[in-house]
Formats: structure tokens, C-alpha cells, sequence
């Protein structure tokens, strides 16, 4: 089946690499052993019947924003008010239709007139004034038309006006290690959500946003010693995958609107076949090992797609043509055991995120999210506390008889998230 999967997904990409987009996306995967194949080599044999896996993860703008959005978007729509009191009077008269749209609720909005310095007077004085007595629902609900308008008032990445980020997972997996072999069955529901809930942006024909996945497939891998101290391994990883994204326009006026539906109304919904390469080098010198990995080499999906508008129309599957995949890394790490301490870091994220700002103008290269490490102590056979910091967050895990507890606080925004797993 597995042969078959990837066969079907070489043969469908050496079809369309000619004339495709590629599309760079974010990587919905964790990091397991099979991000780091070589290690497979030193691995003692053991069986995984089956694990859970729960995590989620949100900053204050978000928490903030479900609880009551208007209080959020006050920040938006005082940029609403000052970008259109910088625009000269021609921009004004001759944007009046959607900037009326804005503003549609307050029966109060000047009347148009032909007179250009008229109007553009009456607007600036309604922004002046009339714009800052209303209550904090009203300007949130012009901040949310905005979004939706023509006139590009928002930046693309609006990361420094106001954030609002919100990623929760569901695994399950059940695997076995084995003479180097390995080998894991698992499924998930994945939310990776944006930055930054009033964003929008895009490269060629795809616009970024908040990306709900259901994923099932595996992994296999192998890693073998060269020699008593080098050893080298390389994963497969194979998945189908079920997704969908929900742009920050229809995520701010779903929750103004109050209605669940105005997340997928707009969608497209892809069904695809995912591949995931890695290939990893080990240098073991017994209670100290040097990793160095090279991932994602390559991890691209194909996709079908069908349009939420278009079911009740008769229900179709169209062949995307464009080619997503995971911007390829390379990584340099250590993993350090001695009796009751176990130390692991890394460096990685530098040649992805380089890919990344090439291709997106907006994304900027982070150097706090290229080192990850943490420290481990075992306070008993069976009982360990570990500290780490990965992706400007500090982590404290706590690890009892196959339960796993995880606490993470971000260091640059408020924001917190917990992860709890247990393995059978």
C-alpha cells in the first residue's frame, strides 16, 4: 500500500512539475525519531501498542478575541481611521462607495457630493469625530468590513497591529523499533492557525491562513552503524491528507457574525498525498552523539479540491495544479545521557526560513527560533522533569510511566499552551 501511495504521488508530480506552482507550506508534522533517522541505529527494540496526544497553544489576542472580539479589534480600527485621514481628497472622493461600506451600519455617514473637497471634508470631520464616540462593537464591525473591502487599508502581515494565534492538535500512533527498523501508523486532526488573525497574505494563486488538517498515514525508518561510531539513516514518510484553510477575512466576520458556518462557507476543501523525506548522519561516542539531518528532501503534497459554494450545484473534484511543499532544512544537533541527565539541542530553521522569505516578501527570518534544546533530570526510574526552549517558547514537560505532561509559555507575547499524552 505504501509502494503504491508513493508511486501514485511521483508519478502525479513528474506529470505536473513542469508547469506547476510550487507553494511553500508550513509543516503540520511533529518532530519524532524519524526527523533524526540515524538514531534508529542506537535505538534498543521496543514496541509502541498505541499513543494519544493532545496539544494546544494560544496568545492573549486570541483567548481575548473569542471571549469578545470587539475589545481586540479597537487597535484595527483606529488604524482604519488613521489611514484614511492620510489619504488626500481625490482618494476619498473617489473611493466613497467602499468607504461608505465601511462605515454602512451608522445611518450617520455623509452623503455623497460631487463637490471633491466637500466630501472629503465631511468624511475627515466624521472620522474626527462622529467615528470615535461609537461604541467599541461598532468600530470592531468597520474594522471587519474593512478586511473585506477593496482598498487594501490593512498591511499584509499585520503582526505588529494586532496577533491572535491559536494551534491545537490530536494524535494517535502506534509503531514498533526493531534491529533499526522502525515503523509508526498514527492519524490527526491538526490546527495550525495564523499569526496573526487579521493577515492576509499569499503567494501566486494561494492565500495563507488558518490550516485545518486530518491526517492519516506513517512513517518507516531505518538506520544502520558504518563502522563501530557513524551511523546513517533515512525515513518515509506517506500520508493522505484531508484539508482545508480558513482565511482571516471569513475568521474575524464569522465570529462578528456570530455564525460557525462563515468559517467553511468560502472554502476549498483538498484531498492530497503527502510524501516526507529525511535523511540523517550520527556520530556516536557512547554517552554523547552528533546529529546532523537533512529534512523535508522532499516533502511536497498533490492535491484534489472541491468548493464548499459549489456542492449544492453538484459535487466535483478538480485537480489543483499547484505542488505544495515543506521548505527543505538542514539541522546540526547533540544529545548528551549521563545517569540522571539527558540534554538534547539543535540547530536548525535557518535554510527553510531563508527558502521562505525568498518566496513570501512579508515573512521575516526569526534567528530566536534557529536554537532548541532541553534539559532532562530522571527523579526517578519512572519520573523525569524536563526544561527546553524551541520557537521563542520556554517549555517545562514532565514525564511519568509513559504519561507525558507538557506547559509552554511564549517569551515575546502573552501566551500559554499545555500538551498532554499517554502511551499504552
Amino acid at each position: 500500500m505504501r509502494k503504491l501511495l508513493a508511486a501514485i504521488l511521483l508519478l502525479a508530480a513528474a506529470q505536473s512539475m513542469a508547469s506547476a506552482s510550487w507553494i511553500p507550506m508550513s509543516d503540520y508534522d511533529e518532530q519524532t525519531v524519524f526527523s533524526s533517522p540515524a538514531l534508529l541505529a542506537s535505538m534498543d527494540d521496543r514496541p509502541i501498542p498505541f499513543g494519544i496526544e493532545l496539544k494546544g497553544y494560544a496568545d492573549m489576542d486570541m483567548i481575548d478575541f473569542i471571549s469578545d472580539p470587539a475589545s481586540v479589534l479597537q487597535d484595527a480600527a483606529e488604524h482604519l481611521r488613521t489611514f484614511l485621514l492620510d489619504q488626500d481628497d481625490q482618494y476619498l472622493s473617489d473611493n466613497y462607495d467602499a468607504i461608505r461600506d465601511i462605515f454602512q451600519p451608522d445611518t450617520r455617514f455623509p452623503d455623497f457630493s460631487d463637490d471633491v473637497t466637500e466630501i472629503s471634508y465631511q468624511i475627515r470631520e466624521y472620522l474626527k469625530s462622529r467615528f470615535t464616540m461609537l461604541n467599541p462593537g461598532n468600530k470592531a464591525l468597520a474594522a471587519s468590513r474593512a478586511m473585506n473591502s477593496s482598498l487594501n487599508i490593512y498591511p499584509e502581515d499585520t503582526s505588529s497591529l494586532i496577533r491572535g494565534d491559536l494551534d491545537f492538535s490530536m494524535r494517535m500512533y502506534g509503531g514498533a523499533v526493531r534491529n533499526g527498523f522502525a515503523w509508526n501508523i498514527g492519524m490527526g486532526i491538526v490546527y495550525d492557525g495564523a499569526s496573526s488573525i487579521m493577515s492576509s497574505v499569499s503567494f501566486k494563486d494561494h492565500k495563507y491562513g488558518s490550516d485545518l488538517y486530518f491526517t492519516l498515514g506513517g512513517d518507516l525508518g531505518y538506520g544502520s552503524y558504518i563502522g563501530d561510531s557513524f551511523a546513517i539513516g533515512v525515513s518515509f514518510s506517506p500520508d493522505f491528507v484531508f484539508s482545508t484553510t480558513i482565511s482571516n477575512k471569513d475568521l474575524v466576520s464569522s465570529r462578528i457574525d456570530g455564525s460557525i458556518l462563515g468559517l467553511f462557507a468560502n472554502n476549498a476543501f483538498d484531498f492530497g498525498l503527502a510524501l516526507d523525506l529525511n535523511l540523517g548522519f550520527m556520530i556516536d561516542a557512547g554517552n554523547a552523539k552528533i546529529l546532523i539531518d537533512f529534512r523535508n528532501i522532499p516533502s511536497m503534497s498533490m492535491n484534489w479540491y472541491f468548493n464548499a459554494t459549489d456542492v449544492l450545484m453538484g459535487f466535483s473534484l478538480i485537480a489543483d495544479d499547484n505542488i505544495y511543499f515543506v521548505p527543505p532544512d538542514a539541522s546540526v544537533g547533540f544529545i548528551y545521557d549521563n545517569g540522571p541527565w539527558h540534554l538534547k539541542g539543535e540547530i536548525s530553521n535557518i535554510l527553510d526560513q531563508f527558502i521562505w522569505s525568498s518566496m513570501i516578501h512579508t515573512y521575516k527570518f526569526d534567528i530566536l527560533s534557529v536554537p532548541k534544546f532541553s534539559v532532562f533530570y530522571d527523579i526517578l526510574d519512572s519520573f523525569s522533569l524536563g526544561l527546553g526552549y524551541e520557537y521563542r517558547s520556554v517549555l517545562l514537560t514532565m514525564l511519568w510511566s509513559g504519561f507525558k505532561a507538557e506547559f509552554r509559555v511564549s517569551l515575546d507575547k502573552a501566551g500559554f499552551g499545555v500538551a498532554i499524552g499517554y502511551e499504552f
